[in-house]
């Protein structure tokens, strides 16, 4: 057993130590992604340069109506589609279930038709504009405040709120 106990248990390497005086080479880093920015989107033939047209008085009316119309719960927000930002439809869809608690505690079951009276719209800068509505309630009246923005090539709506 003596003799078993003075053999070492790592065996020793078989490969010559390298010279001290050649220099180790770095093992090179690794490759890293490559990021490339991409190109903004051409603008469209005819439009170069162009400001957006104005909103249409009838569009920004109709969607006054059609925002007070989900808030009130008669409408769906996926109804408004592409016209609404989805921030917008975030917040009008947490604005109708408040309401829709609110008329189930006042057991209130009215529906009103709104009816878009007034439109009034002014251009803050070249791809923003900013509409105030008056909608007829039977014997209410509401003001609704809208900012749109000009977004592939049409008005969408980023703001929407009912006073």
């Amino acid at each position: 057993m003596p003799a078993a106990a003075s053999r070492p248990l790592v065996p020793e390497p078989t490969s010559p130590e390298p010279d001290s005086s050649e220099p180790i080479s770095p093992r090179p880093p690794p490759a890293r992604p490559v990021l490339v920015a991409v190109p903004p989107l051409p603008e469209p033939a005819g439009h170069e340069g162009a400001p957006p047209p104005d909103p249409d008085p009838e569009f920004v009316k109709a969607l006054a109506v059609r925002g007070y119309e989900v808030i009130d719960g008669s409408r769906t927000v996926a109804q408004l589609g592409p016209l609404v930002s989805v921030g917008l439809a975030r917040q009008l869809a947490a604005q109708r279930a408040l309401r829709s608690d609110r008329r189930i505690v006042y057991r209130d079951r009215r529906r009103r038709v709104p009816h878009a009276t007034t439109a009034r719209i002014d251009r803050s800068a070249d791809a923003v504009a900013e509409a105030a509505v008056v909608l007829h309630l039977g014997p209410r009246v509401r003001a609704v405040a809208l900012r749109l923005e000009w977004v592939h090539q049409h008005w969408r709506a980023c703001e929407l709120f009912v006073l």
